[in-house]
């Protein structure tokens, strides 16, 4: 072992520390778009950046009694039609306790409001949060947006302006206008005194490295600097993270940050994208921050000097790229298993790049320090340009329920329609009343008066009818109706909230609208000639101070938050239902179970696992417990939620709603794995309004549904929707006719084609020995022949064929000889659509329906013989024809044996 003799520090090194310590000391995290455009944010400032001569001792001012500052605060930038937060500090200089509210509005508008009221001690210092709604903005070049403050106080005659101790109540400022920019966080270590330099060196290296990653993956120029937020914890408000596209974590200042671990998990959920650099992070801070989604287990932790770091291709993730990588001083590796099957780099079949999705947003996981990811001349490699590319997007905008639940809530607002109740009270009296009198009068033998009393009776109750009517319809009560979309989040057991009202007010009354903490009420459409101020307050709860809303009007407003699930063993009623959906599979499907859930109300269930096929699904209670049968013969088409033939007014508009979320599917929740949604009372999420309304709603519910696997020898049915349909290209390449992201097939074909499709089951059933499957074609493919070959080994069999199929076909493959699963991990089907054939030309004419529906089983196609080896190409050759042909959907049932 060497020593090291001790030297004095030179100043270099020391000018590096003092600035370290000052950048450092008030901040945990660095973000890698900076600016130093308002500097003075940090002092409270009013955003003059003119120079001015210092002031005397006499002139200087002098703080009395009670301050506020608001300044920009986290990234100091804004983007419109986002949240951005403001750091509010207030000092109270006095003996007394205070009580602050101050005020803020942007870009001149003092119509739409935010404001803080929270509580000074005596002799104290606080700091809180204030969030602001940056209006959109027309002028992508606009580089700052007018920013004013009030200090305000209640007094008697109601609110009036408050001077500070600079004889000054209302302060103008600006804020950074950033509608161009990518904007990155960067959170590392905590801040240390280093006398050695060594922190800042590293997140210097940090800060390049990540530099290089954008700067490959964004074409255009990223103009703002670095700087350091000052804040030592992540601000627990409502949008606090929203002016990010991604957060980079690389060291472990969350594990003393509760609050912060919680915004930035609603904010990946929310299309957020986190890049978690393992070699630099503590598993247990990810835990912590992913739960279940932390989708690895550490095998070890290595150094290495040379490797070659293997990059998968986008196209054909089964084909990687090798660059070769070697140094004296070696980079850190960590080895790890991982569930994802989404990997974008390895080394030695060890993965150094995978990929989780989670809610709307995804986790990028990298095992290899920062130093093996670049190349000796100072390039980014394949691999950092590929996973950088797919990182550093601008942010991937979530699920948005609120603009199709709004026709449903609306459509809540409306006159009562008497109850059947009533109905029948009027007709038991009718006879009650006809039949006494018939008793009264055939006693005194004058029976002939009945012939008078039916027609009174049912002339006073049509009357009363008609009155009851006329008072139920002309007079709609007062009343906020709800609509709901309820995502559980097993991996953390939390769920997103996101929720839609519709207020309406019969009289000119106060809405007293207000949110308890972790939920913000907003409203739809800020625009309007009335004054709205949003208000928080110390325990972070809010509420809207503003004018009564006007007689006969319906205003939407919405909301997004999240919830603690509650234990099973502890839910009861609609609670219960927003757990996971656990069954297995049996004869005729999947059967599933809500426990402690049996007063409950379940509605319209069906699966669904973006992009296969829907399937409907029923309830039924048994016991304590609703049960959930999956029926594989209840798939449903493309576009179709509800398996009633004919629906009414509240289905039609249900489904209206799920094609909408279905529409943007393909960057949502919606496809992250098998989930049963369903229809139920709405959940409680703290809204507080005045008694005198009537409260109304629905709620659609998305949970995950968790396989219990079946026990070995037996037999199982697997519907479609569990059952994953990707593409197949291990011989010939992939064809572009058939996206398995989006389910969608290519419309208006004309040329002939093969695809060939992999179709995978469940990994937690097991093995599965298939004896059955069954297909449903959807086609149009006029005057062209349609054949699907089944491959097995090194075989190829024809197991079904037929001419100019239109409509739905369905048919089975029943030999379990073509049905191997074992080679590819799942069953491969090839669909082949030839040229048109010539109707006058008998020779070109295949086989009838009734002759060719169905191959003999073992029969094999006519260039089987060069199957695998010598594989006709993906577009076959065919003379130029305006005949088009499609396919809607492909989907199969499976029937087998559990091994």
């Amino acid at each position: 072992m060497s020593l090291t003799p001790f030297r004095p520090l030179a100043p270099r090194p020391l000018l590096i520390c003092i600035a370290a310590f000052v950048c450092l000391s008030g901040s945990a995290d660095l973000f890698s778009t900076v600016c130093f455009a308002q500097t003075d944010a940090q002092d409270g400032g009013q955003g003059d950046s003119r120079p001015s001569m210092p002031a005397t001792d006499d002139e200087k001012p002098r703080p009395q009694g009670t301050s506020v500052t608001i300044a920009p605060s986290i990234v100091q930038r804004a983007s419109g039609n986002r949240w951005t937060p403001l750091s509010v500090v207030g000092v109270n200089r006095t003996d007394e306790e205070k009580t602050e509210t101050v005020s803020v509005y942007i870009d001149g508008d003092p119509e739409v409001q935010f404001s803080s009221k929270f509580w000074l001690p005596t002799k104290s210092r606080r700091k809180t949060w204030l969030p602001v709604l940056i209006p959109p903005q027309q002028d992508p070049e606009r580089v700052n947006i007018p920013l004013t403050t009030m200090s305000l106080e209640e007094g008697p005659d109601g609110e009036s302006l408050r001077p500070d101790w600079t004889d000054s109540a209302i302060v103008e400022r600006s804020l950074l206008l950033t509608e161009m920019e990518i904007n990155t966080g960067v959170i590392s270590d905590a801040a240390e005194i280093d006398f050695t330099g060594r922190q800042v060196d590293r997140l210097q290296a940090l800060m390049s490295f990540i530099n290089v990653g954008r700067s490959t993956a964004i074409q255009q120029s990223m103009e703002l600097p670095n700087i350091a937020f000052a804040a030592n914890l992540l601000p627990d408000t409502h949008g606090g993270l929203d002016q990010l596209d991604q957060i980079v974590i690389a060291g472990n200042s969350l594990s003393n940050d509760t609050a912060g671990v919680g915004t930035i998990r609603r904010w990946l959920r929310r299309g957020g994208r986190l890049w978690i650099m393992l070699d630099r992070t503590d598993s247990g801070i990810v835990r912590e921050l992913l739960g279940d989604d932390a989708v690895y287990d550490i095998a070890d932790a290595t150094q290495l000097n040379q490797f070659k770091l293997e990059t998968s291709d986008v196209v054909y993730s089964s084909n990687f790229t090798s660059e070769s990588w070697e140094s004296e001083r070696p980079v850190d590796f960590v080895r790890v298993f991982t569930e994802s099957d989404d990997i974008s780099c390895q080394i030695d079949g060890w993965p150094a790049a995978f990929w989780q999705p989670v809610g709307d947003g995804e986790v990028l996981f990298t095992t290899l320090g920062i130093e093996g990811w670049m190349l000796p001349e100072g390039r980014a490699s394949i691999g950092l340009g590929q996973i950088s590319r797919r990182l550093f997007e601008p942010r991937a905008k979530p699920i948005d329920s609120v603009t199709a639940m709004v026709p449903v809530v609306n459509d809540q607002i409306g006159y009562q329609v008497p109850s059947r109740g009533i109905a029948a009270l009027l007709m038991v009296s009718n006879t009650i009343l006809i039949a006494l009198g018939g008793l009264w009068w055939m006693r005194q033998q004058r029976l002939e008066r009945l012939a008078l009393l039916v027609p009174v009776v049912a002339i006073i109750s049509s009357a009363a009818m008609l009155w009851i009517g006329k008072m139920n319809s002309g007079s709609i009560p007062t009343t906020i109706a709800s609509a709901q979309l309820v995502v559980l989040n097993d991996a953390t057991n939390e769920a997103d909230i996101q929720s839609t009202f519709a207020v309406y007010c019969q009289e000119e009354i106060p809405i007293e609208l207000s949110s308890a903490p972790n939920t913000f009420v907003q409203p739809l459409d800020w625009s309007g000639n009335r004054t709205k101020r949003a208000q928080w307050l110390d325990n972070g709860s809010s509420r809207w101070i503003q004018p009564d809303q006007p007689p006969g009007t319906v205003e939407n407003w919405f909301s997004d938050s999240t919830a603690f699930v509650q234990s099973t063993e502890n839910g009861s009623d609609s609670a219960s239902l927003v757990h996971p959906l656990v069954g297995t599979f049996d004869e005729a499907g999947f059967l599933g179970s809500f426990p402690n859930s049996a007063t409950a109300t379940i509605e319209d269930p069906f699966l669904a696992s973006f992009p296969a096929a829907n399937t409907a699904a029923t309830s039924s209670v048994n016991d304590d417990r609703i049960e959930v049968r999956i029926r594989a013969e209840d798939s449903l088409t493309d576009g179709q939620f509800v398996s009633a033939t004919l629906m009414d007014d509240t289905q039609s508009k249900r489904q209206e709603v799920l094609r909408e979320l279905f529409a943007d599917a393909e960057q949502s929740f919606l496809a992250n794995g098998t989930q049963l949604l369903y229809w139920t009372d709405p959940t409680d999420i703290g809204l507080g309004i005045s008694e005198s309304f009537i409260r109304t709603g629905t709620a659609l519910v998305s949970v995950p549904v968790k396989i219990v696997p079946p026990q070995s020898g037996a037999r199982i049915r697997i519907p479609s929707t569990f059952i994953e349909i990707d593409s197949f290209a291990k011989y010939r390449g992939i064809s572009a006719l058939f996206n398995p992201r989006s389910g969608k097939w290519l419309t208006d074909v004309t040329k002939s084609t093969e695809t060939d499709l992999l179709f995978r089951f469940p990994t937690a059933i097991g093995q599965v020995d298939l004896e059955r499957v069954n297909v449903t074609l959807r086609i149009s493919a006029p005057e062209r022949l349609v054949t699907i070959k089944a491959i097995h080994g090194d075989q190829s069999t024809t197991v079904f064929e037929e001419n100019s199929p239109t409509g739905t076909v369905r048919f089975t493959i029943d030999d379990p000889s073509v049905l191997e699963t074992d080679q590819h991990g799942g069953l491969v089907l090839t669909v082949s659509v030839g040229a048109p054939t010539d109707p006058g030309d008998d020779s070109s004419i295949a086989p009838s329906p009734q002759q060719s529906r169905r191959a003999t089983p073992g029969s094999e196609s006519p260039n089987s013989q060069d199957f695998p080896e010598g594989l006709a190409p993906i577009i076959l050759e065919s003379d130029n024809t305006n005949k088009t042909w499609q396919i809607d959907q492909l989907t199969i049932d499976a029937e087998g044996v559990v091994r």
